[in-house]
């Protein structure tokens, strides 16, 4: 296991165990979960992996943490929309597109979670890897386990639990697989905005 690989995953391990003890431990989830706007561990956690993914880079000193590629490929724009779009109409956990007070909260919750995982933790394990799929399926994987520290998930009984893995390694998939191929940062963080908007709310 190289340096970086190390400190990646223990930056890693640190937000989960930060995010088990307050989501579960201490209950602050359930307020998080539903999108209150007052939920101060709703900023916390994902202040928390914004630091995360811009200070553990800085720590290794091999790449600057906001070189992540920022073009617009007009292709993957349009697949990131369109695969976003038909993934939120499923999204039954979304924000409501009605509330738009809600939008500043999906743009940062989404904004945190591919500046970490993909930003970061993905680039670190591909960087050090030199392999195509590994660091897609493991950054995947840490992906869906994450989101296991969510109220939602983590008061599903163990057939939803399992469920909600599934789905999320499937997405991990998706946004890091998106990201590798357009070199874009904007294409993963855009499908992630267009996921997180549960658009049957609409009709």
């Amino acid at each position: 296991m190289t340096r970086d690989i190390f400190i990646a995953l223990l930056t890693y391990a640190f937000l989960f165990l930060i995010s088990v003890a307050a989501s579960i431990g201490f209950g602050f989830g359930e307020a998080e979960s539903a999108r209150e706007i007052t939920s101060l561990w709703y900023y916390v956690r994902r202040g928390l992996m914004v630091i995360a993914a811009l200070g553990a880079p800085w720590v290794t000193r091999r790449i600057s943490p906001l070189a992540l590629g920022w073009t617009l490929p007009r292709k993957w724009m349009l697949f990131a929309v369109c695969a976003g779009i038909i993934m939120g109409f499923f999204n039954k956990g979304g924000f409501d597109p009605r509330q738009p007070e809600l939008y500043p909260l999906a743009l940062f919750h989404t904004f945190s979670m591919e500046l970490f995982f993909r930003g970061y933790l993905y680039n670190t394990l591909a960087r050090s890897m030199g392999n195509f799929w590994k660091p897609l399926f493991i950054s995947a994987l840490l992906y869906a386990l994450f989101y296991q520290t969510m109220w939602t998930a983590w008061v599903q009984p163990l057939t939803g639990k399992i469920l909600f893995f599934i789905i999320f390694t499937l997405i991990g998939l998706l946004f890091a697989y998106s990201y590798r191929k357009s070199g874009s940062f904007l294409v993963s963080w855009t499908m992630h905005i267009c996921t997180g908007l549960h658009y049957r709310l609409f009709f």
